[in-house]
């Protein structure tokens, strides 16, 4: 998928310059119906913070500190 994208900005969106992309991220994002993240404990010592909906650089801090809060 990296390579397609890297291909598409070189070919399409800026094609005739020479780019380097210096950081990339990959990951999967935790989606459902419901837009509140699920912060709670799974099992003893297993604690989770997860479904920002796209949202975790935007809301990421505050759900860590709630989860840091509940532990």
């Amino acid at each position: 998928i990296m390579e397609h994208l890297e291909q598409l900005l070189k070919e399409i969106i800026i094609p005739d310059k020479n780019v380097r992309i210096e950081h990339s991220w990959a990951g999967i994002m935790g989606v459902g119906k419901n837009k509140k993240p699920i912060i709670r404990t799974i099992a003893p010592g297993i604690h989770c913070g997860v479904r920002m909906g796209g949202m975790g650089v935007a809301i990421g801090s505050l759900v860590g500190k709630e989860l840091a809060e509940s532990i």
